[in-house]
């Protein structure tokens, strides 16, 4: 049967709207403000607040630079739950939770460690001449932000102007409420459920006394899991590097609850970074973690002020160092540059897969061999049919 040509319009319309809402329906109802019920910050504060509505619980986003360590906390509640935050001038002095959370999960970047790598193979280890620098008087300037229901976004420059060291940290915080490729190298996936963490060092002074100077990332980790169980690395191969060509291993840090029962927080990421700016394959340096240490939280941190109202003693709480770097690549001077990202959520990691247009490139480069080979296979039996068929009706004559 034959439509009329406006009525088939209608229809492509409706396929396109379909396929359009397949690709980038959202899986979750996001809601965000930028310091939230603050009546005197100014420029200089950030805190953002993202609520994640699902069909079964609310995922609470922190995202704080108030007290100058970058920090994302994820809460989840169910629907019905509200998170009010209360502030002494310009600093979040109290969050309120109106029920409490089913599960917590956050990740922090507290320290930054200046190390001599004697031995120019990118890990920091204690064996080598090392100085570390609290985040603590960083100076955070929020540069570019974007608060709508499809993506919230901040990006902040923090100025270091220690007495030993000198420089920027550059940090941006991006989610989106449906599953994605983030723009920049690595191109980790976004989903509903996670947020990507990018984080450069640039033009940082380095000490006069380290030849072989490289800096690595201090983070800390907690989340409301039993005190004596720990985090789980685990490292998992893909055959798929389209997004990051050349990098075929994907890093997961999972909690124990995601461990062990399928339902908690996480931190996804290559082992990859960048030593400019403009990423690619040719900049690309190795990211090295370390094993996991237990800790505390900072005293002076919005980690403690959040989790104050639970018993710290039970709460887990562990660290670790990523370091970057390789043989001959001239250490952190040579680029004065590196660059870093991860996303950190809950729930099942999202796991890559081909895209559609690699999945046609396969398909024509598979079928056209075997096209051209049934074809050949075709003309052989049909020529030899003939060939049988005239020698029949001549034998007849």
């Amino acid at each position: 049967m034959k439509f009329p040509s406006p009525i088939r319009m209608h229809v492509k319309s409706f396929l396109i709207l379909i396929l359009l809402s397949v690709a980038y329906g959202q899986d979750r109802k996001i809601t965000s403000k930028l310091n939230p019920g603050c009546k005197t910050c100014s420029a200089e504060t950030t805190l953002v607040y993202v609520r994640c509505d699902g069909s079964a619980d609310s995922i609470h986003q922190i995202w704080d630079f108030t007290r100058h360590l970058p920090t994302v906390i994820f809460t989840i509640t169910s629907l019905n739950s509200t998170l009010n935050v209360t502030w002494d001038g310009t600093t979040p002095k109290s969050f309120a939770l109106s029920e409490k959370p089913h599960y917590s999960f956050a990740t922090a970047i507290d320290k930054l460690y200046e190390y001599n790598d004697l031995d120019d193979n990118g890990f920091i280890v204690p064996k080598y001449p090392q100085h570390e620098y609290s985040l603590s008087k960083v100076i955070w300037h929020l540069n570019e932000s974007r608060f709508a229901d499809k993506e919230v976004m901040v990006r902040l420059n923090g100025f270091i102007d220690d007495e030993r060291v000198k420089g920027i940290i550059n940090v941006k915080l991006d989610l989106i409420p449906f599953k994605d490729y983030a723009t920049d190298l690595p191109h980790l996936i976004h989903t509903a459920n996670s947020t990507l963490f990018d984080i450069s060092l640039t033009n940082l002074t380095t000490r006069s006394h380290y030849n072989a100077s490289r800096f690595a990332l201090h983070l800390l980790m907690a989340s409301t899991d039993h005190v004596t169980d720990t985090m789980h690395f685990t490292m998992r191969k893909s055959l798929d590097d389209e997004h990051t060509p050349g990098v075929f291993e994907i890093i997961e840090i999972k909690t124990p609850s995601l461990y062990h029962t399928g339902e908690g927080g996480y931190l996804q990421f290559r082992p990859v970074g960048y030593t400019q700016p403009e990423r690619g394959v040719a900049s690309s340096t190795v990211a090295h973690v370390s094993d996991f240490n237990r800790t505390r939280l900072p005293y002076r941190s919005t980690l403690r002020l959040f989790y104050g109202g639970l018993d710290i003693a039970d709460l887990l709480i562990q660290d670790m160092f990523v370091s970057f770097g390789e043989n001959g690549d001239g250490f952190y001077k040579q680029h004065n540059y590196t660059a870093w990202s991860f996303t950190i959520g809950y729930g099942t990691p999202p796991v890559e897969k081909f895209s559609l247009f690699v999945i046609m490139i396969i398909s024509i480069g598979l079928g056209v061999p075997l096209a051209l080979a049934l074809s050949g296979i075709l003309y052989v039996v049909l020529r030899r049919y003939r060939q049988r068929s005239i020698t029949r009706f001549t034998n007849e004559d």
